[in-house]
């Protein structure tokens, strides 16, 4: 179901909390286990570059969200771990929570969900403290 690469090494990768993550999302959002998503855990270099390719925007990035439309790959989620850090601090969380959070909001974005819009973000918020917990 989920495929981790482990791109920055500089930073734990949790590999057990995010597959368990994932596996509460895919089967709370009623997704087939035998759809794989791709998760890239990278550097603030690594997302900034793709953040700059695909949405036009010079700066390092939290998560991105790539669905693919297959049948087979929901998607790839890439997760800047250093961002991951940093945010932990800020947000007054610890470091896996912070990765926990991310990887539900990537996952949800490929499941359909945005946030552009008031009302999405409200229903997108409310399904991410539903698999926050």
């Amino acid at each position: 179901m989920i495929q981790i690469i482990h791109k920055y090494k500089s930073l734990p990768c949790l590999n057990k909390l995010l597959i368990n993550t994932a596996t509460r999302v895919y089967e709370g959002e009623g997704v087939e286990t035998n759809r794989t998503t791709t998760l890239i855990l990278c550097s603030d270099y690594f997302i900034r570059k793709l953040n700059r390719e695909y949405r036009g925007k010079d700066k390092p990035t939290d998560v991105l969200s790539f669905e693919f439309g297959d049948d087979d790959l929901l998607g790839e989620v890439y997760i800047s771990l250093q961002r991951a850090k940093v945010q932990a601090r800020a947000y007054g969380l610890t470091y896996e929570e912070e990765l926990k959070r991310l990887l539900v909001h990537g996952l949800l974005h490929l499941m359909g969900y945005d946030h552009i819009k008031k009302t999405e973000r409200a229903v997108m918020e409310e399904r991410e403290k539903r698999y926050f917990i």
